[in-house]
């Protein structure tokens, strides 16, 4: 096969090579009667994964957040189709997937209506081996539904080429989202903004994939850079500013090989108590504010407007809000007294008992620990004077952040506490001033705060970890532009002239 690039950078990533390569060789992987067909142009897209460095799951109560793009990337090639066939495809390795998922978009509706996210949503659900495929081809469902495209003129088939790690917690399932919705903005000419992209991909996640996850994996997806971090404001989607690391400062991922997952029962529960939290206090300030005096209970009152918990200060928590919440509360007694929480994502189950309060503090406080490591990292980089001090701040924040995922928010892991502790006793003497779990917690990732050569001091923590749990962790270092920037490559596909003998 032959391969020719119309339109995009001429640059590419070992992983755009290596599909390129797949072409070349017209590998059976790729086509087959629902795979690509040989001919015909392919549109290339790419999205990076992310490294929560502050903020995490509190971004789905409106946190200030600070992410940064990994090198790490999903990649999705795009193909028209001549039939109403959505065909998707993974290049993953692994017995637990089926390598490959098709329907009609016919299978969209009922009666001649659009299905219901919960209808189409157990519909990819059916089956463990093809349930990836929601992440990807509920991309089309979602357009629909969100009157983004009144129907496809043609159905298509997405390859999804990825070496994020599944699990990993460095928001694998948000890259590929993105990756994918891209291709389709392209194909469909959408003209779809990144925002609208980000907003898109995170409602394929929690509505079609059924994974409660707030936004800020899908905006650092689409919006991301690889010179810069991101200071998100997530309420929902605005980034207020992109930050450059200090001089010989960098931040490390270390995959612990724990495996996580948004839609585990911890990371939902705690989602859940955090709005149950939300709910009962602004029930509260509503019937204190009807009934007095009360300006500070109107000033809580109007932070709390929006639904975003992270608007009450750690002072305000502390002297009104602490005190109204119960440390636990059964879900049948919530929703008798309150109803349904405000979360579309979650609903309260009534035989579970939730923690309540020290959800909705995790998530106050990790939004004020965000914005003070921010303004310690700007503050390293303004001269090279104080900024060990600096660093040591920042680093402080973040083992604070650790300990607070554990104890308050219930999303801890053993193993990630285990090289935490490592990295803390290497110190700032073998240069790592800060670590902590990242994004929804129990496993995953550790993000390390480093500055200056700290390569002997990473293989320490690496030995360590191995000999203390048996497990060999994996550095992801570097970054890539996000998919915005990256925008797309058109190929053309030819099939090869045959050789000529003489």
């Amino acid at each position: 096969m032959k391969v020719e690039q119309l339109y995009g950078p001429k640059v590419k990533s070992f992983q755009v090579l290596e599909l390129e390569y797949l072409l070349q060789e017209d590998s059976p992987e790729l086509f087959f009667s629902f795979g690509l067909k040989k001919g015909g142009q392919v549109i290339v897209t790419h999205a990076p994964a992310r490294l929560d460095i502050m903020g995490g799951v509190a971004d789905y109560c409106g946190a200030n957040v600070f992410e940064m793009t990994l090198d790490r990337t999903a990649i999705a090639a795009c193909q028209a189709r001549e039939d109403r066939n959505l065909c998707a495809v993974t290049l993953r390795a692994g017995s637990q997937f089926k390598s490959n998922f098709h329907f009609s978009l016919d299978s969209f509706y009922a009666d001649g209506s659009l299905k219901t996210y919960p209808e189409v949503q157990e519909y990819f659900n059916q089956e463990p081996s093809t349930a990836w495929a929601s992440y990807i081809l509920g991309a089309f469902y979602v357009l629909l539904k969100e009157g983004k495209i009144d129907q496809f003129p043609h159905g298509a088939t997405v390859v999804i080429k990825s070496n994020i790690p599944i699990g990993g917690g460095v928001a694998s399932s948000a890259a590929v989202e993105v990756a994918t919705l891209m291709a389709l903005n392209q194909l469909y000419n959408l003209e779809l903004d990144a925002m609208g992209i980000a907003r898109l991909a995170q409602i394929v996640e929690n509505r079609v994939a059924g994974a409660p996850c707030g936004i800020m994996d899908q905006v650092t997806a689409v919006a991301g850079t690889s010179t810069k971090i991101l200071s998100i404001l997530c309420q929902p989607d605005k980034i207020l500013e992109f930050v450059s690391a200090p001089l010989n400062v960098s931040f490390v991922a270390v995959y612990t090989k724990v495996q996580r997952s948004t839609a585990s029962t911890a990371y939902i529960d705690t989602r859940i108590g955090a709005f149950m939290g939300l709910t009962i206090l602004k029930a509260a300030f509503a019937s204190e504010t009807a009934s007095e005096e009360g300006s500070y209970a109107q000033k809580i009152s109007d932070a709390l407007a929006e639904n975003y918990l992270c608007n009450v200060s750690v002072q305000e928590f502390h002297e009104r809000c602490g005190p109204l919440l119960p440390e636990q509360m059964h879900g049948e007694e919530f929703l008798e007294r309150y109803g349904e929480i405000v979360d579309t994502a979650t609903q309260v189950e009534p035989e579970k008992i939730y923690p309540v309060k020290s959800r909705v503090e995790h998530m106050i406080y990790e939004n004020a620990r965000t914005q003070q490591f921010i303004t310690a990292i700007k503050n390293a980089g303004k001269g090279p004077e104080r900024i060990q001090d600096y660093l040591r701040e920042a680093g402080n924040l973040m083992y604070e952040s650790n300990a607070s995922y554990r104890d308050l928010a219930g999303l801890g892991s053993p193993e990630v506490d285990g090289l935490v502790n490592i990295a803390r006793k290497i110190g700032e003497q073998g240069g790592i001033y800060g670590a902590k779990i990242t994004g929804g917690g129990g496993g995953g990732t550790v993000a390390l705060l480093c500055h200056g050569n700290v390569e002997n001091s990473l293989t320490q923590v690496l030995a360590a970890y191995k000999l203390a749990w048996g497990i060999d962790g994996e550095l992801i270092r570097g970054n890539a532009v996000g998919a915005y920037e990256f925008g797309h490559i058109l190929w053309e596909l030819k099939e090869s002239e045959p050789p000529t003998h003489f």
